[in-house]
């Protein structure tokens, strides 16, 4: 299929904004991501025009420079996460990070919104309190309690192993936690 960048920019623009949105909370970063996300369709329409799920493909090229951001930016839940140990936060396969995301986006809005910004944005946990109108006691209680029950979700749904080249591979064995 023959990539037009201008009508697929404008069809997909806006719900690919609102995408990393989910995932990024820094208006900034969403912006960069966003960018990076055009050049890489310009830079590929330009030399190949092969494109047979144009749709598909965008997804994938923006939730890949969202995975690239958070390690380049080694902004991680997984230094955070309680009972994971995890020797080497370069080796992982990407598909962590994409489900976690997932598993981030269906724990209540209540647990969602502080364990983002706790262990993925890094803020400290008195700021978030302020930001949430939240005690600080509160705060740190539910961070814990969205760690134990995205602990539980990744118990439930499958398991992390090392593969033969060393890095962390998330497996998903029940077809439910695939919504």
């Amino acid at each position: 299929m023959k990539c037009d960048i201008f009508n697929i920019w404008e069809t997909y623009r806006n719900d690919l904004k609102n995408y990393i949105r989910k995932r990024v909370f820094d208006e900034n970063d969403v912006d960069d991501i966003m960018q990076s996300v055009l050049i890489k369709i310009t830079n590929y329409c330009e030399t190949k025009n092969n494109v047979k799920y144009i749709k598909a493909w965008i997804y994938r090229i923006t939730q890949n420079m969202i995975i690239d951001f958070y390690k380049k930016s080694k902004r991680t839940t997984y230094t955070e996460l309680e009972h994971i140990d995890l020797p080497d936060l370069k080796a992982f396969d990407e598909n962590i990070y994409i489900w976690l995301h997932a598993f981030i986006d269906n724990l209540p809005t209540e647990y969602s919104v502080p364990l983002r910004l706790s262990d993925i944005d890094g803020k400290p946990h008195k700021k978030i309190a302020e930001q949430l109108g939240l005690t600080l006691p509160a705060t740190k209680s539910r961070i814990q309690r969205a760690r134990k029950k995205l602990r539980e979700k990744f118990d439930e749904c499958g398991f992390v192993e090392q593969s033969e080249s060393q890095s962390l591979v998330f497996t998903i064995t029940k077809t439910c936690c695939l919504k």
